[in-house]
């Protein structure tokens, strides 16, 4: 058990707090696991604000760079992924839950009829399962092997 956290969050403009599913997750296992007694929530502003505008200009303008240049150049995803993962770019950040799940959602992604990406919560029974077996397999190629699903898995971690 730990004694405290410390989450991130920003706020955007017009815009009410909310944590990001990995935040959502840290405060949620503390508070599991955290024994009955008082506590303090402390929230403090960390830097200056940005505006949506900027983090729209900023975000749009790199994303779309990228992408054009990669349309241009015939770059696929598994061209830009060898060409950003090289060997000499040590990040010395480990691995994340969050940070795995949206990277298998972009590995083995699932798509709806009208050609939107589908997260596991917006899937159906079989494309969850069709999803699962991709990964497994993807996973597999690269020396990961996961087991059969457990129905038991919570009672495991």
């Amino acid at each position: 058990m730990r004694k405290g956290i410390e989450l991130r969050k920003q706020k955007l403009e017009d815009k009410p707090f909310k944590f990001d599913d990995y935040n959502q997750r840290l405060f949620d296992d503390f508070e599991r696991q955290a024994p009955p007694g008082s506590y303090i929530l402390e929230i403090k502003r960390m830097g200056k604000p940005k505006t949506n505008k900027q983090t729209a200009t900023h975000f749009g303008l790199l994303i779309n760079t990228i992408i054009v240049k990669a349309n241009d150049d015939g770059t696929d995803t598994s061209a830009f992924l060898k060409l950003l993962v090289q060997e000499d770019l040590p990040t010395g950040i480990g691995l994340t839950k969050d940070f795995v799940h949206q990277l298998l959602y972009t590995l083995c992604p699932t798509y709806s009829e009208d050609g939107k990406r589908l997260t596991l919560s917006k899937m159906s029974t079989t494309e969850a399962s069709d999803w699962l077996e991709r990964c497994r397999n993807l996973l597999a190629s690269r020396g990961f092997y996961v087991e059969e699903p457990d129905p038991n898995w919570k009672d495991k971690l």
